[in-house]
């Protein structure tokens, strides 16, 4: 299930419920610093699920969170980790909450990423997810035909 973050205010709402010892999963955006800081500022663990290299880095220089590492090919060019074992890996957690940056949506609220790696990624951390959210605003898009589909905006 998806929501749009409308504001500020939504996201400290939500983010000061994330309880101790949640399993948060984080997409390289703006938004997903911001949660770390605050969580960190709390002084609130939490174990974060992620694909970027950015952020990995980020957590390990920054909070006192924990990363749950997952096998994979690591892409410098798009500095995040890949692959089918990523995603299998993916697979088998159980998710708190995931903040997703998706590229595109369309008139019907579906979802899209441009990169079909970054795609199936983001799909199963939605699947896995008891709570998701759009942290950005994706371009709109009329045909689908080329972008690999993640999931829906309720």
């Amino acid at each position: 299930m998806f929501s749009i973050i409308k504001n500020k205010t939504d996201l400290s709402d939500f983010y000061n419920n994330i309880p101790p010892n949640a399993v948060i999963a984080l997409d390289n955006h703006p938004i997903s610093y911001y949660v770390l800081d605050c969580l960190a500022e709390q002084e609130r663990h939490v174990s974060v699920v992620t694909f970027s290299t950015d952020i990995m880095q980020y957590v390990c220089q920054n909070t006192f969170s924990n990363i749950i590492f997952a096998p994979g090919k690591v892409d410098s060019s798009l500095h995040i980790i890949t692959g089918d074992t990523m995603v299998e890996s993916f697979k088998t957690l159980q998710i708190d909450v995931y903040f997703c940056a998706a590229s595109y949506i369309d008139e019907q609220g579906s979802l899209y990423q441009v990169h079909s790696e970054i795609g199936a990624l983001q799909k199963t951390l939605i699947q896995q997810a008891r709570h998701s959210f759009v942290v950005n605003y994706p371009d709109f898009i009329e045909s689908n035909q080329r972008y690999i589909h993640i999931g829906y905006v309720n």
